[in-house]
């Protein structure tokens, strides 16, 4: 192993030029680690089960102005204001997520969150509408693209990545021409489906 002589920080107790052994670094870091695992995961656990009664149960709501109306108009606000949490409201669920079968469980939060969760599903459109949006999206991914272009530097990986985006973008200007028909011919038999239907 080699030793790397690194500048020391700024601060009365280090010492210009000393020498750092990254094997102690390492050592003095998993030692905390060791140290601390253990509480890590508990503390974690005990904060997600809280984060879960609290807003499964809608205890959030009862913070209550000097007028009597309620006090966070969101959980994200509630979030922020209590406890300083500086995340997004979606990185709180993905900690409260993991505790959620322990918590219904424990009848601490009701059981139907659960069911929810399982049932939750993209709602059934027709084949016509479902192409409507991936053309819409493939156009904004396209458009995303061409502006990208126009930010990266003039390199040899750069000429690389345009030849990647040509391609990309001709095979994608393909699947919107197919998608661009498909959607003419639903559009044209529901049509016809309709007219027959008002006929009889």
């Amino acid at each position: 192993m080699t030793l790397e002589t690194l500048p020391a920080a700024d601060g009365p107790e280090t010492v210009e030029g000393e020498v750092i052994d990254p094997a102690t670094v390492l050592k003095q870091h998993e030692q905390n680690i060791k140290r601390n695992f253990k509480k890590f995961e508990a503390v974690q656990q005990s904060v997600a089960r809280s984060l879960n009664v609290i807003y499964y149960n809608d205890l959030w709501k009862l913070h209550k102005t000097a007028e009597g109306k309620r006090r966070y108009t969101n959980f994200n606000d509630y979030l922020e204001m209590e406890f300083g949490w500086d995340k997004s409201g979606a990185r709180a669920r993905q900690i409260m997520k993991a505790d959620i079968p322990a918590a219904i469980e424990a009848g601490e939060i009701p059981s139907e969150i659960g069911d929810k969760r399982r049932e939750r599903s993209a709602p059934e459109v027709t084949a016509a509408k479902a192409a409507k949006v991936t053309r819409k999206q493939i156009e904004t991914v396209l458009t995303a693209w061409d502006v990208r272009m126009g930010t990266v530097e003039d390199t040899t990986s750069a000429d690389r990545f345009a030849d990647i985006y040509a391609d990309a973008k001709a095979s994608l200007n393909e699947i919107l021409d197919t998608l661009d028909t498909f959607i003419e011919d639903e559009e044209a038999e529901s049509e016809t489906a309709e007219s027959e239907t008002v006929e009889a």
